[in-house]
Parts: C-alpha cells; structure tokens; sequence
C-alpha cells in the first residue's frame, strides 16, 4: 500500500540523524621444540597490522563481510565527488587472509546518475558477493525507479561484479525523507536478502517514526523503488497498528541467523522518558524480532507485521534501558547485544531469550569502568562470539572482545590497533564461519582494515628478562584483563642454547633433553605488570647453582584460563643470576 508513494523529496532528503558526537611471530629458536611450534611470542602482538585499503579523503562508513575462507570484502561509498563523475560512487576491496594488500579493487557508479550514497553494505551468500548503495538524487523521468537501493553481484570472488536489473531499485522501505538506511542482511532461507530502514516520521496515514524492513531474492529480484514494486514484496512496518512505539531514527542495526533458530533481529537507539519506549534517563533500545525461514506463510514482508503469516513476532518493544551504542549480532549461539550501560558505565553483552522472545536474561559484564563507541559483533561458524568497538570512546584504541560461551563469560579487552592519532571512527568488523575476523575503520581520509582472530583477545604478555637468586625466578606478566589465572613453566634445552651462538652440525646429532626449571600458578587482580616469582625446582636449583651471572635462551610458557579453555602464551628470556653475598 506504501508503493505509489513517490520520492519526489528526493533531494531534500538528510541522512539519518545522530544524538551522539561520533567517535608474530617472534622467533623461538631457544624454545623446546613442542612448544616452537605450537604459539607465537606475544598474545598482544596481534594476527594482523592495518592495511590501506583505499584512501577516498571523504567517504561513509565502511562495511565488511567475511566467506569461509577468511576472505574479507570491503566497501564503502567514496563521497568526495571528484570530477568527472561529480558524483559519490561504490569502492571496494577484496583482502585474502594474510594479505598485505587487496586482490580486487574497483569502483561502481550508482546508475541513472544518482548523486548520493547513504550508506553501503556488503553481504556473502554462498558464493554471490553482494554491494549494496542506499542511492537517491537520481536524474530523469524515471528517477525514482532507481532510489532507494541499488545492487551489485560476484560470482567470481569480487574480481568482477554486474549490476543488477541495470541499477533499477532492488528494495523500498521508506516512509518520509527522515528514513535513513540502517543495514542489510541474508534471510533465513533460500537465496533471500533483506535491507532495514529507520525513520523519525511519515507522511504515511497512521504510520509514525518506524522501522521497516523488506526481503527481496538474491536470483533476479523485480524493480522494488519508491515508484513500483511486485504485489507479493510489500514490505514490513515493524510497529503496532494502535499505540505506536515510535523509535525516530537515531540508529540501530539488523542482524540475521540460521540453523536451528533462524531469525531475524533489528535493535534501534530510543531517547525517551515516557511512553511505551520511555525510560527514566532517556536514553535505551528498542527491538523487532522475527523468526523462522522466509516463505509464503511465514513472511518477512507481510504488511501485516506479526499477524498471521507474517514472520515478525515482536514489533518494537523494549529491550534495555540505561543504555548507549548498541550492536546486535546472531549465529548458533543465539541474538546477543553488546552495549554501553550508563547505569554503571560498564560493557555489557545481552543475550536475547529466543524462547520467552525478549530480554529476561541478565546481561553479563564484559570490562568493568569502561565504556564504547562504534561497536560491533557477530559470530563464527561454531558460535564464538566477537565483539570489537573503540574502548573509552572516540579517540580510544581499536579493542576486541571474545566469548566462547554464548557470551556467558569473555576474554578481553585487548587492543587490535592503538589508534595513536585517535582519529579511527566508523569501526565495525565481521567474523567468517572459521574464526576468522577483520575490522575497517577511516582514518584521516583512508580506510583500514586489519584481521583478527580470537587468540587475540587473550590478555596475557610476557616480559623479556628475569631474575633469580637461587630459589626462585621473577617474570614479569602482564594481564589486561582481571582476574588473571595463569600456569607459568619455564624450561631450557641445553644444547640448543649452548649451539645457538655457535653453530655446530655436531648439535643435530645430539639428544636433546628439557630441562623444566621452574614451575607455578598464579591468580593476577590488577591489570598491567606484574611481578611474580615462579619457584625453582630441585633440577632448576641445581642448573642455576653451576651457571654464573646470566641464564640465556629460557623459554616460558605461560598457560592463561579462559572462557573456552587454556591459551598459551611462549617467550624467550634472559635470566640475571644474583649471588648470595
């Protein structure tokens, strides 16, 4: 009933409008050879280092998604507008894991010369690679069939892409020209895409701010504009009939999952103090909920949101109050939210009770005294959470978080990328079904991207020297998260140390026997160094009594609990012998 509604605000149109300000290998040769092979130096020294990806000087957020591969693709709307095209167009790049560069890069004009881009996002389904540009100041007498969405699809990997039904408008949810883009997801089912949007009003009779949302097919989807669109794909306002729940359009996020539990799940910034959104302080959330896979009878468009046939189940609600910088991510672990409570200025992750369908669940603490900004989560194929977000706020590191629980308990957070100049904003991140992660964030007129897994969430460093004075050893570690429950053992192999500064073929033909010097466990309750002494055992006692002034090539193995087991951490240290006077 919303298609003949004519874009004719075109060019008035503002972009949705915020309450907030924007925001290893090390060498172990001395090591015994089991644990050579097995860890790198250093759990801060993260998997990856930043990579420019492009440098546009003005541009959108950037959006990423990750294939099973570890293959992150990457794109964001290059808003500069230089000649000739005067125009914002699509860039993109296409990162293999362990590369130091992109494989593809290109860039897409928005056709029937659409002048603006708000937003772009990219979407992996099996083996299609989707671009997607919320398009609007096209030209012409058909202008408005080529506004609000326009796509773009690979089939071989992003090193080319097509346009798809010539740039005309693949999907429509808008309501006024105060309905901004919010995000794009694969729909529980077979080959179907869906877009949100959020609006702070309408000129829609009886229809206030809303959040909408509208499935299309992956497969040659019909012209869906603010013109005309199929009978069969009218899409979803996601508010009660009576007694609205008016959201405005102060940001949120949809995210989808399937398996055992398909869904769909938007959750949306609300700042009031009254009303069936009201909370004391003003600011909260608000959520849609729908489940199951897309079909005739279990529709995500059915205009007849959470009637029968539609799959919709909750129309904006209440999820939490106190609350600020929302991200919602689903998988096999379930919907969770990773926010920012003002109550206690702490992180926390809310995971959804699909079964009650809401938020009874308590949230779970992920960093105390801390707050976030530009949050982002989601989950790999075996249901480990990640969460990344630029920790203290705008100017703050790059950090991520990781729960291999279901958010029940997190380690982290560590720093995947200091932000030195504190310029990094827009950040966000995805997870392939492996465990492999990338992050991408502007900076100073580029964008970066860095990738990630969940070893690098381990909070946990060793320091490069020790000392001993015949009874024990004194490391430093350092633990960024607390508590810290840590099994220190520090070995040496005699003839790989003593051939490591001469080098002797005599050595490989030699049987090398570890020598376990020292061994404890120690539970750390403040963050940064921290000095402990790792008692000597009688072997240890009698290695150090015939050695004199320094211990070299000593390798340590520093075993961290977390949530999802024991990680390992190894360095090579030099130990300074202090006689006994």
């Amino acid at each position: 009933m919303f298609r003949t509604i004519a874009r004719t605000f075109a060019s008035a149109r503002c972009p949705m409008a915020s309450r907030r300000t924007l925001r290893h290998t090390a060498l172990l040769s001395l090591l015994t050879m089991a644990v050579m092979s097995a860890f790198a130096a250093n759990a801060l020294a993260v998997s990856g280092t930043p990579i420019n990806v492009g440098t546009p000087f003005e541009s959108g957020p950037p959006a990423v998604a990750v294939d099973s591969a570890g293959t992150a693709y990457i794109a964001w709307a290059n808003t500069k507008d230089l000649p000739p095209a005067t125009t914002d167009l699509v860039q993109y790049c296409v990162l293999p894991a362990g590369a130091k560069g992109c494989s593809h890069t290109g860039t897409l004009a928005p056709a029937d010369s659409g002048t603006n881009i708000d937003g772009v996002q990219v979407l992996v389904d099996g083996s299609t690679l989707i671009l997607l540009a919320d398009v609007y100041g096209t030209a012409g007498s058909n202008a408005g069939d080529y506004i609000p969405e326009q796509e773009w699809e690979s089939t071989d990997g992003g090193a080319t892409f097509s346009s798809v039904n010539g740039g005309l408008s693949v999907a429509d949810g808008i309501l006024s020209a105060d309905t901004g883009p919010v995000s794009a997801v694969v729909v529980p089912g077979t080959n179907v895409l869906g877009y949100g949007w959020i609006s702070a009003a309408s000129f829609v009779p009886n229809v206030g701010a809303a959040p909408t949302f509208d499935a299309f097919p992956l497969s040659s989807p019909a012209e869906c504009s603010t013109v005309m669109c199929p009978a069969y794909e009218l899409y979803s306002v996601l508010e009660p009939d009576t007694n609205a729940d008016q959201v405005a359009n102060l940001g949120g996020q949809y995210a989808s999952q399937t398996g055992a539990n398909p869904g769909v799940m938007g959750i949306f910034d609300t700042d009031f103090s009254n009303g069936p959104l009201g909370c004391p302080a003003g600011e909260g959330t608000a959520y849609a909920y729908g489940s199951g896979v897309q079909s005739a009878v279990n529709d995500y468009d059915s205009t007849s949101a959470a009637g029968a046939g539609s799959a919709w189940k909750v129309l904006t609600a209440q999820a939490d109050c106190n609350v600020d910088y929302p991200a919602v991510g689903g998988g096999p672990s379930g919907f969770g939210v990773l926010e920012h409570s003002t109550a206690n200025n702490d992180i926390v992750y809310h995971r959804f009770d699909q079964a009650h369908e809401n938020f009874d669940t308590p949230p779970v603490t992920i960093a105390g005294n801390a707050s976030e900004e530009d949050s982002a989560v989601s989950q790999d194929g075996a249901g480990g959470v990640y969460g990344t977000f630029l920790l203290g706020g705008g100017g703050g590191p790059i950090s991520l978080v990781y729960s291999s629980n279901a958010g029940a308990s997190w380690t982290g957070p560590t720093t995947l990328n200091p932000d030195t100049d504190g310029g990094a904003s827009d950040v966000t991140s995805a997870v392939g079904p492996t465990g492999q992660g990338w992050a991408t964030w502007t900076d100073n007129g580029s964008i970066f991207a860095q990738q990630f897994d969940a070893k690098d969430a381990i909070a946990a460093s060793i320091g490069s020297e020790g000392s001993s004075s015949g009874t024990s050893v004194t490391i430093t570690v350092t633990c960024a998260s607390t508590p810290c429950t840590v099994t220190i053992t520090i070995t040496i192999d005699p003839v790989v140390t003593a051939n490591a500064t001469r080098a002797s073929t005599d050595s490989k033909r030699t049987r090398h026997k570890t020598i376990t010097l020292a061994t404890g466990t120690f539970t750390i309750h403040r963050k940064g160094l921290d000095k402990l002494a790792v008692k000597l055992t009688k072997t240890g006692k009698k290695y150090f009594a015939t050695h004199h002034g320094h211990v070299k090539g000593a390798g340590v193995l520093l075993g961290v609990k977390t949530s999802s087991g024991v990680e390992k951490v190894t360095r090579t240290i030099t130990i300074a012998i202090h006689k006994k006077r």
